[in-house]
């Protein structure tokens, strides 16, 4: 019997952090080693430089909104994004074993993971919060401490890994707290049958109506448009390029699409074509509590 090579997977931050519960999520059967960066720079150079098979990048958030410079790192690059997956982000006060909330005197953690629990930290104004750079560095940090003073604020993952104790789960103001991850390959892979989304970027001219009958276009091919970006063309006024995500049922809708649009615009690439994650569930639960 062969046994596969483990799959390299360079995220952002540690063991732990929400990346890494991102990647564990889109391949439960695979055994993964984990190539932890610093910052989003750095994990776009693990893949360039080969240490890394694959990337998990977020890409966009709920609350916070698209991570523009994660654009920008997928274009400079020339990577593929070859999946995605939606990742619900629940924050945890997470401390060491007997500790208690009267005991803890400072809270460490993200920026992003503190703004998302100000509703829950308010309720102590006493707790001393300190920034860090990543949410299960925090939780390690506070096992190495081992002082029951010292608290964080990461995933109920980071808990398990750490042996810290979870003092007060789910503390995230808003409870429809999700994060978009892409899945990165640092070169184009094989299509496969199945896919039904496509990420691009395109350049239209810059004369009246000309993103409008782009638009036209999608809409005439009954197509959705998921998501729609501009960013400015560097060293070019009023320029602008467009990230457009473009849902499908069939390879074939994508593909006539393309062809109308290559028309209209002088640029077109691809950054991937790719099988969308399902968020039936996310829509269900936004569903309800807009009615509640």
């Amino acid at each position: 019997m062969k046994i596969e090579p483990p799959l390299r997977i360079a995220v952002q931050g540690y063991p732990g952090s929400f990346h890494d519960v991102a990647a564990r999520r889109f391949w439960p059967d695979k055994n993964l080693v984990l190539i932890p960066a610093d910052s989003f720079d750095i994990l776009a150079q693990r893949l360039r430089d080969g240490i890394a098979d694959m990337a998990v990048m977020a890409i966009e958030n709920s609350i916070a909104g698209s991570i523009l410079q994660n654009y920008r790192i997928l274009r400079e690059n020339g990577f593929w994004v070859s999946g995605e997956i939606y990742l619900r982000i629940k924050h945890n006060l997470l401390g060491v074993k007997g500790s208690t909330l009267d005991d803890v005197k400072e809270v460490a953690s993200h920026p992003m993971a503190i703004n998302q629990c100000r509703q829950f930290l308010s309720q102590y104004p006493h707790w001393k919060i300190v920034e860090s750079e990543d949410t299960a560095l925090s939780a390690q940090h506070v096992a190495d401490k081992n002082k029951k003073s010292k608290a964080c604020i990461a995933s109920a993952d980071a808990a398990d890994i750490y042996h810290l104790q979870n003092m007060a789960p789910g503390i995230e103001t808003n409870k429809t707290n999700y994060t978009r991850f892409f899945i990165v390959n640092k070169t184009q892979v094989d299509v496969s049958d199945d896919v039904d989304k496509a990420s691009v970027y395109i350049r239209v001219p810059d004369k009246k109506g000309q993103l409008l009958k782009v638009l036209q276009v999608i809409q005439d091919h009954d197509l959705n448009m998921s998501k729609l970006q501009s960013f400015p063309v560097v060293g070019s006024f009023r320029e602008y390029f467009f990230h457009l995500d473009i849902e499908f049922d069939h390879i074939s809708q994508y593909l006539g699409l393309k062809e109308d649009l290559l028309n209209l615009t002088f640029e077109y690439d691809e950054t991937g074509i790719y099988k969308r994650a399902d968020i039936t569930s996310i829509l269900e639960k936004q569903q309800n509590y807009t009615i509640i």
